[in-house]
């Protein structure tokens, strides 16, 4: 186990150098145009030299994003909860095959992730024969999608709901195994924050505490009671919470700004790994890079989707989040 984390580490670390520099970035945010900014990409041989029109970034993105699932998958230890990250993408990949399939959409080659832990042929196919029974917190969430659409209730939004609940379910089962501390530390701070912006949302389009209980992922270090007790007040809450590691999130809050609490959010996750990137004992190094990657081309999507509409620098910063490095 030890030798295998170490060699994961070390081939991580190599790979570290060619993440994406702040410098770079910053010459991506200032280009003039969507092709000033792609040619960045290209200079650097993203996605292993693919060359594309500017207009198609999209698919350079999508490589680089497979190349990197390829080369984490190659080499990361079992047992250790990697797996969870990459569950992500399978559990991704069924909620867009249930919506195609209630929608009867035919082509969502554009909406698929690289392959998880499970090839999305293989996916595919179980959801096209509705045999789901592969695992049991997917076969539970698709009796209650089923049925849904079977009574002429069922929506995107549920299918979006009950997958991500059996996502989480089913990383809290894994996690309670041999798990490394960071990906347990990770995934509980993740829970936590998805949840507190649920309850912004929900706030703020009036509805009440049932509805965001209906939509509350379990496994977070901050139980549903806790927000019951909040009363439906987001200045409650931040008070409630200000003793704890989430402060730096909720400080974003008391301005009404969701988007800065996302950002935060995602520069908090991010720096649990890149803190203790150092800990060659650990999973850290090979989690950081993987979310580093991935953080990278959120980042670099996000400014060529600016630069795409012609966002005007200082707002598009604003979106930015840091970067790993």
């Amino acid at each position: 186990m030890k030798q295998g984390l170490i060699f994961a580490n070390a081939r991580a670390k190599a790979k570290e150098l060619n993440l994406f520099t702040e410098e770079r970035l910053h010459r991506m945010i200032e280009a003039t145009t969507l092709n000033d900014a792609v040619r960045i990409l290209i200079e650097v041989n993203y996605a292993g030299g693919m060359v594309v029109d500017s207009k198609d970034f999209y698919a350079l993105l999508k490589e680089e994003e497979r190349l990197t699932c390829d080369f984490v998958r190659s080499v990361a230890p079992e047992n250790v909860g990697f797996e969870c990250f990459f569950m992500r993408n399978d559990y991704h990949n069924i909620k867009s095959l249930l919506k195609a399939k209630y929608a009867k959409l035919e082509n969502i080659d554009d909406l698929i992730l690289p392959d998880g832990n499970m090839s999305y042929l293989e996916l595919k196919e179980r959801v096209a024969t509705a045999k789901l029974d592969f695992n049991p917190f997917v076969e539970k969430a698709y009796k209650i999608i089923d049925k849904a659409f079977e009574t002429g209730k069922g929506s995107p939004r549920i299918i979006d709901v009950e997958i991500d609940k059996a996502m989480y379910l089913d990383i809290q089962s894994k996690l309670l195994v041999n798990s490394d501390k960071y990906i347990k530390e990770y995934f509980v701070t993740l829970v936590d924050s998805i949840n507190i912006a649920s309850f912004v949302r929900v706030i703020k389009i009036g509805a009440n505490f049932n509805f965001f209980l209906n939509n509350f992922i379990e496994g977070g270090f901050i139980n549903a009671k806790r927000f019951e007790d909040f009363g439906m007040d987001i200045a409650k809450m931040v008070s409630g919470l200000s003793g704890t590691k989430y402060k730096d999130f909720l400080d974003k809050l008391e301005n009404d700004d969701l988007a800065s609490f996302e950002t935060a959010q995602d520069n908090y996750l991010l720096g649990i790994f890149a803190t203790n990137k150092t800990d060659m004992f650990s999973v850290a190094p090979i989690v950081g890079y993987y979310l580093a990657k991935l953080n990278e081309i959120k980042v670099i999507r996000v400014v060529l989707v600016c630069k795409k509409n012609k966002v005007p620098t200082e707002e598009l910063r604003k979106r930015v989040r840091n970067l790993y490095a």
